[in-house]
């Protein structure tokens, strides 16, 4: 199970005030080339008013996803 560094807490802070079905993302340009469109780091997604799904990736792969409930999340 991941664990939530404080800027990927600000965004499910952020998201837990926004509609159902909106998204935020951290996005990085990609530190090996320069003319690539990578992934973003962490994206959260929000199911329902109780719940989120978070995803956290590589530049280039896809990682790891995992649904959450906005009560359980540790507040910082």
């Amino acid at each position: 199970m991941n664990t939530f560094k404080d800027d990927e807490m600000k965004l499910i802070r952020e998201l837990s005030r926004l509609p159902v079905q909106s998204v935020l993302q951290i996005r990085k340009a990609c530190p090996t080339h320069s003319v690539c469109n990578p992934l973003p780091l962490f994206r959260v997604y929000k199911i329902d008013e109780d719940s989120f799904e978070a995803q956290w990736n590589g530049y280039h792969e896809t990682g790891t996803k995992q649904v959450f409930r906005f009560n359980e999340v540790p507040k910082n």
